[in-house]
């Protein structure tokens, strides 16, 4: 059922052209990749949000090895109309042929250790938008009708020209890599900026529920760059290259730009389109050739999704075998839901959002929410937007998943439970079974037992480990794993059909399971009323004592200029700039007899 964009945007934004016009291609992007068929159908293979910098995503296309950076470069409007334009980028993976291509400076970029972790917050890094620009893209957005369009502006080539040559220090010594007057970078731009148009564009379509109606190809003379000591940085012209913009119009035409010189294409709705574009993937708004590629409800598909509760103590890899079984799902066309239940007075980012759930990241098969209200709540509006095969309900290292057992048992119509699976580690699994009651109890519920980084234990210390396991649980099955591998048909069979043995039910006095409250595991509040100096706040971390497990919050500083997010597990904390204004700053702390921690910490950064 198309979506229009009343319901593809949020109503605020349709009175608002300027700002819907920003928030469309997100908009665009996120509501393709709900329905795992379509997302791969489309070409998505994930699509993120920089954390850290605002209004940039991260982007990877099928096909392409690299990753697409898309940040905002300016926006506006005048009475119904709003326009924004946006900055393409492409990062090549470090062996990517295109590498070569792109500037020499740019080839050395791809090979640093943290190229990588760059690339995923690119909007910080000036350098990496510079060397790996490699086209503009418009939206526009017309509030009477509603209307939309997209354009592509790309070179044929990106070139540059090194006059004085470059050289290169090499372990062989100084190296002539281009020779004065050659290029230092031909790279296809147009070619390489078309998929994630393509995929863009299929993705309206089918959003809509209606293929464009209007289409413009225009191009000009093209440009390339030259620098020398002696001129510094010129632009030229570029013999033989076109710039080229190609746009299209969904409920409205396409704006044409002045200084476009040639006009190669030009077609209108009800006319047939240019024999060049009938097979284009945005031509039309069905998506067909893949069993799993049409929406689940509308194809009659009522197979639920598969349940696992994912448990583990503080520390044991349960994140490490997530990632691995997310990555061998996706890799079968499977999508995995992944919610994440934390310990504390207050849900981080049920605070900032406010809903029963709150979307942290869409990727290459899975998403991943945070939640901040009722399981079941949070679930249905999971499962009707993202229609998933899998739901993983990771639970914090101090969850005992005994007491979301009669919560997750109400779920049967909703999800077919698979497995209560737990992960141990091997090093520090005897010390967390002696002294809490929760891994115990998180042993004794497993239907599989996952006995991780057997590399940092002895053979003896192991054997003596899976004796205690199985004095607590004598029927689940156990397995040995290395940071975390192991596929899933090892655990769970071909098709999730493998006949895990249950455990026997856990008896306590007055039906009591065990709980973090048992071993002395609390939260505490800290609310904080305004701003506070940076630097007693990082004295006061650095001084939080061994007892503290977990720490988290929304943090407003002195010296800052938006509220940052703190993370804090023992031994490492992370402060970065919050994406949402909250509605008031906190900090919760978690451990064992945490209320005098809590209060010392509380004075010592002046709350």
């Amino acid at each position: 059922m198309p979506l229009t964009l009343n319901t593809l945007l949020p109503p605020a934004l349709l009175d608002n052209p300027t700002q819907a016009a920003a928030e469309l291609p997100r908009a665009l992007m996120t509501r393709a990749n709900f329905i795992p068929g379509v997302r791969h159908r489309l070409g998505w293979r994930g699509v993120r949000d920089c954390a850290k910098g605002r209004g940039g995503l991260t982007v990877r296309i099928t096909g392409m090895p690299g990753v697409y950076g898309l940040h905002l470069l300016n926006s506006g409007g005048a009475g119904r109309t709003g326009q924004a334009t946006f900055a393409i980028s492409y990062f090549p993976a470090p062996l990517e042929k295109r590498v070569e291509a792109f500037s020499i400076q740019a080839g050395i970029a791809a090979q640093d250790e943290d190229y990588l972790e760059r690339v995923r917050e690119f909007t910080l890094h000036e350098d990496l938008r510079a060397l790996f620009g490699i086209a503009v893209l418009e939206v526009h957005f017309h509030a009477d009708g509603p209307g939309i369009s997209l354009a592509l502006t790309a070179p044929e080539r990106d070139r540059v020209v090194a006059l004085d040559g470059v050289t290169v220090d090499t372990p062989v010594g100084m190296v002539e890599a281009v020779l004065p007057g050659s290029l230092d970078q031909d790279f296809p731009a147009l070619e390489t900026a078309t998929p994630l148009f393509e995929a863009l564009a299929a993705s309206a379509s089918y959003c809509l529920g209606y293929p464009p109606e209007s289409l413009i190809k225009e191009s000009r003379q093209g440009r390339q760059r030259a620098y020398g000591e002696a001129i510094g940085l010129r632009s030229e012209s570029a013999p033989g290259i076109r710039d080229v913009r190609f746009g299209l119009g969904w409920g409205m035409d396409v704006p044409s730009l002045p200084d476009m010189e040639t006009t190669d294409a030009s077609w209108s709705a009800p006319a047939p389109p240019p024999e060049e574009f009938k097979d284009a993937p945005w031509l039309s708004a069905d998506i067909r050739g893949a069993s799993n590629s049409l929406d689940k409800r509308t194809m009659g598909i009522t197979d639920k999704p598969r349940l696992i509760v994912l448990t583990g103590f503080l520390g044991s890899g349960k994140t490490t075998f997530l990632a691995r079984f997310i990555e061998e799902q996706a890799a079968k066309n499977g999508f995995v839901a992944v919610v994440q239940n934390e310990i504390g007075q207050k849900g981080l980012d049920g605070k900032l959002l406010g809903q029963s759930y709150a979307v942290t990241e869409v990727d290459e098969g899975c998403v991943c929410c945070t939640l901040a209200g009722s399981l079941r709540s949070a679930l249905s509006g999971i499962l009707s937007e993202f229609q998933p095969d899998f739901v993983v309900l990771e639970t914090t290292g101090l969850a005992n998943p005994a007491n979301m057992l009669s919560e997750i048992a109400d779920l049967d119509d909703m999800l077919e439970f698979a497995s209560v699976t737990t992960v141990l580690d091997a090093a520090c699994a005897p010390r967390a079974l002696a002294d809490h009651g929760v891994a115990r109890n998180q042993v004794r519920l497993a239907d599989v037992l996952l006995l991780n980084k057997t590399d940092l234990a002895t053979d003896d210390d192991l054997a003596a480990l899976e004796a205690r396991i199985r004095e607590l649980n004598p029927t689940a099955d156990l397995h040995r794993t290395t940071h975390g591998d192991v596929p899933s048909t090892v655990l769970y069979g071909v098709n999730f059909r493998k006949a895990l043995k249950r455990p026997g039910p856990i008896l306590a006095p007055m039906g009591h399971h065990a709980t973090h409250g048992d071993d002395g595991i609390q939260s505490a509040l800290i609310e904080l009323s305004g701003p506070i100096d940076r630097r007693a706040f990082q004295a006061g971390v650095s001084s939080l004592p061994h007892q503290v497990l977990r720490a988290k919050g929304v943090v407003r500083f002195a010296d800052g200029v938006t509220p940052e997010i703190f993370q804090y597990v023992p031994g490492h904390h992370s402060l970065t700039p919050s994406r949402e204004e909250p509605e008031s700053c906190f900090l919760v702390i978690i451990g064992q007899e945490i209320t005098p921690v809590a209060e010392n910490f509380r004075a010592a950064i002046g709350a």
